[in-house]
């Protein structure tokens, strides 16, 4: 019993693992949360990690079930805005 899962790459060296695919044992209750901290990402790092399990963006304390897919992403947010009016 286990959930694969995959890192974004700027996030592997990051990591404990430091691979960009691991597979962790599987147990009742288990999280995105858990493998967060067993990777031992600071706690600004989790701030900006996103969690997709199944190609579905979720939170990290939702339940994991044996053979989930998790991949852990940078939530990249914020950009600018431009005054892209026209001129009269």
């Amino acid at each position: 019993m286990a959930i694969n899962v995959k890192l974004f790459m700027t996030l592997v060296p990051l990591s404990k693992s430091k691979r960009s695919s691991i597979s962790v044992d599987w147990f009742d209750g288990i999280t995105a949360q858990h493998i967060l901290e067993s990777e031992e990402f600071s706690a600004q790092d989790q701030e900006a990690i996103a969690v997709v399990i199944n190609s579905v963006q979720a939170q990290p304390d939702d339940p994991l079930n044996d053979g989930d897919q998790v991949d852990l992403l940078v939530n990249l947010q914020g950009g600018s805005q431009m005054d892209c009016g026209a001129s009269e």
